[in-house]
Formats: structure tokens, C-alpha cells, sequence
């Protein structure tokens, strides 16, 4: 592609076409002779040159429809390529994004454009899994994209509270899904769109855009990806601010302050004896008489067992097929429906996690670790 990205309009189709170019390195001489150009004159002036490229502000290859040529003829036609995908590329900038699509022969066609102010998150939606229960209501607009700007579609949210999604067929906005908290990040897949944010996540039905489920226990990362979370092909895997020891499954990390799986057993099992006395307590204490030798900080204490501190590092996978509609809440007082995995990751928070292709490995680098923790599910 050229070194300077051509500035455009906003656009969906007919876009231009950038030809590829061959790599030049400056020489030594050169190098100098750029600065001297560059700085000098500013020196004099006091004044910096005028900025004349635009400053990319992220870069990402996405995996989607979009690019496959046995789902679409037309680019298979316009590319000429053969069996070989192109690759399909999304830039930010600060004033918009593109979507380019580069075949194998480097001739990149600009896809999409908009240019209505910064845009934090977006992603191409791949078409929904439909059945004969569920129906696609959006079958002839696809392909989409959802676009998180800083200024949405109804123009009177709060910046970055919104996704609209966009049609790459027609070039119309075809939804816009307003929220009330501002959006750190797009996923999807097959099933659902996720829209992540600062600690919530909120899931989505591919084919109508309902609500499905939402998660409120989040961990935030003191990082840059606020709400880390993994989304696969079925599963959904994010930081929980708690660890629920009667969900807690096998593996994971034991720290200081962490019990294993087995330990938590055994002290399970030790602690029946005090948890009905105090059971005990506590009824009596309902009914206004207080057992020898019990205080009200025993009972308050009892109370507030619930309320404890967030913990981090922990990791919560659940089934996004069986997890059921509404609010996802582990707890004691919850069931196992929808739960694949709950366990300590590390003590630290996490700063991100991924599933493999397969969808069977689970990995996780958390915060100031170089290496990685892989988690066989």
C-alpha cells in the first residue's frame, strides 16, 4: 500500500484502489538530509511543519465473511485470486476508519470509510447461525459492521456510548444499540455480538439484535484493555471480581490467599460444624433472643460474610448456548447452568486471554508477567 493513507469521504462502496509499492530504505546521507529538512527550518520559524499524513490511531486484520470467496462471488470476481482469501484490513484513525481489502497481488480496494470522528472499537460481523426456530432479520443488508464512534448516530449520547452497525451491501445504518456508560470493546461471533464495558459485558442475539444475557461482576484491569475478555465459537470466558467456592473447578492457580480445589474440600468439610452453629445463631437472633456467650459482632460479622473484598485473577467460562437469558451471576445462591469453568487464573489482575482455533485452549497473560498461562479446558 502507499505510504500516505488517501483521505476520504465517508463511503461504503466504490471505493478507490491503492496499488502496491516497492519498500525503500533511506540511506545514511538521506536520513540526515530528511531531518536537516524537517527541523531545521522549524528551528528558525518556531513553528512545526504542517502535519500532512493522517495519524493512525489502531490496525487490525479481521477474520470474517467478508473476505471469504466461496460466501462471496463478487470479490472473488474483483480479485481474481483463486482459492486464496484476501486479507481484510481495518484502520483507525483519529477523525474515522477505513476497511481495505488486500488480495494476494497487494492491489488494495478500499471497502468502507467514515469519517465522523474518532472510532474506539469495530468489527464484521459473520453471518448468524440460523435454524428453523430462528430466522436472520438482517439477511439481505449483511455483511455488517459494527462501529463504536465517538459520536453515535442519534448525535445526543454521551461519546462512545453506542454501536451502530452498519450495512456493507448498501452503506445504510440498519441498528444502533445506545447504552448509558461509555464502550471499551467490540466481539462476536456466530451466536452473539458482546459489547464490553468498563465492567459489565452485555451479549446480544447475531440474528435480531435483542438482548440475550449480561454479566455485572467484571474485574476491571488497571491496564489499557479495561474489561479483558475471550470470546470462541460458543464459549465466553471473562475476569470475575469473586471467587465462588462452590463453582470452583479443578486446576487453576494457588496463591497465599487462594485454596486449590482439594483444600477447598477439606475445608469445606471442617467448617459444617461452625457454619450450623452460627446458623443457629443467627435464627435465634431473628427471634429476638441471643444464645450465651454469642455478641451482635459475631452476628454482623455473619452477615457481612458476603460482602467481601473483590478478588483478582479470577476466570469465569460459561456456555453462551445454555447460560440461559438476563443477568449471569455466580454465587452461592445461583445454580451451575451455563458455568464451563470457575477458577483462580493468578493474583494479579488479567490483562487479557484468548481461546485457540479449536477452541480447547485457554490463554491468559496477566498484568507485568512476560509469559503466558495456558489452561487446557
Amino acid at each position: 500500500m502507499a505510504t500516505e493513507s488517501p483521505r476520504r469521504p465517508s463511503r461504503c462502496t466504490g471505493g478507490v484502489v491503492v496499488r502496491p509499492q516497492a519498500v525503500t530504505e533511506q540511506s545514511y546521507m538521506e536520513s540526515v538530509v530528511t531531518f536537516l529538512q524537517d527541523v531545521v527550518p522549524q528551528a528558525y520559524s518556531g513553528t512545526p511543519p504542517a502535519e500532512e499524513k493522517e495519524k493512525i490511531m489502531w490496525v487490525r486484520f479481521e477474520n470474517a465473511d467478508l473476505n471469504d470467496t466461496s460466501r462471496n462471488m463478487e470479490f472473488h470476481e474483483i480479485h481474481s485470486t483463486g482459492n486464496e482469501p484476501p486479507l481484510l484490513l481495518m484502520i483507525g484513525y483519529s477523525d474515522g476508519m477505513q476497511v481495505w481489502s488486500i488480495p494476494i497481488s497487494g492491489e488494495a480496494q478500499e471497502l468502507f470509510s467514515v469519517r465522523h470522528g474518532p472510532v474506539r472499537a469495530a468489527r464484521i460481523l459473520p453471518a448468524p447461525q440460523i435454524s428453523a426456530q430462528k430466522c436472520d432479520n438482517f439477511s439481505e443488508k449483511r455483511p455488517l459492521l459494527g462501529v463504536c464512534k465517538s459520536i453515535g448516530s442519534s448525535g445526543t449520547s454521551p461519546p462512545y456510548c453506542c454501536v451502530d452497525l452498519y450495512s456493507l451491501r448498501t452503506g445504510e445504518m440498519v441498528k444502533s444499540i445506545q447504552f448509558k456508560t461509555p464502550i471499551y470493546d467490540l466481539h462476536c461471533n456466530k451466536r452473539i455480538l458482546v459489547v464490553v464495558l468498563q465492567e459489565k459485558i452485555a451479549a446480544f442475539d447475531s440474528c435480531t439484535f435483542t438482548k440475550k444475557f449480561f454479566v455485572t461482576s467484571c474485574y476491571p484491569c488497571p491496564g489499557p484493555n479495561m474489561n479483558p475478555i475471550a470470546l470462541g465459537s460458543r464459549w465466553l470466558a471473562y475476569a470475575e471480581n469473586k471467587l465462588i467456592r462452590c463453582h470452583q473447578s479443578r486446576g487453576g492457580a494457588c496463591g497465599d490467599n487462594i485454596q486449590s480445589y482439594t483444600a477447598t474440600v477439606i475445608s469445606a468439610a471442617k467448617t459444617i460444624k461452625t457454619g450450623l452453629t452460627m446458623v443457629g445463631k443467627v435464627v435465634t437472633q431473628l427471634t429476638g433472643t441471643l444464645p450465651s456467650g454469642a455478641t451482635e459482632e459475631e452476628i454482623l460479622a455473619h452477615s457481612n460474610i458476603r460482602r467481601s473484598p473483590l478478588v483478582p485473577g479470577i476466570i469465569t467460562i460459561i456456555d453462551t448456548e445454555t447460560v440461559g437469558e438476563g443477568q449471569v451471576l455466580v454465587s452461592e445462591d445461583s445454580d451451575s447452568d451455563g458455568i464451563v469453568a470457575h477458577f483462580p487464573a493468578h493474583e494479579k489482575p488479567i490483562c487479557c486471554m484468548a481461546f485457540n482455533p479449536s477452541g480447547k485452549l485457554f490463554s491468559l497473560p496477566w498484568k507485568k508477567m512476560p509469559h503466558i498461562n495456558k489452561r487446557e479446558i
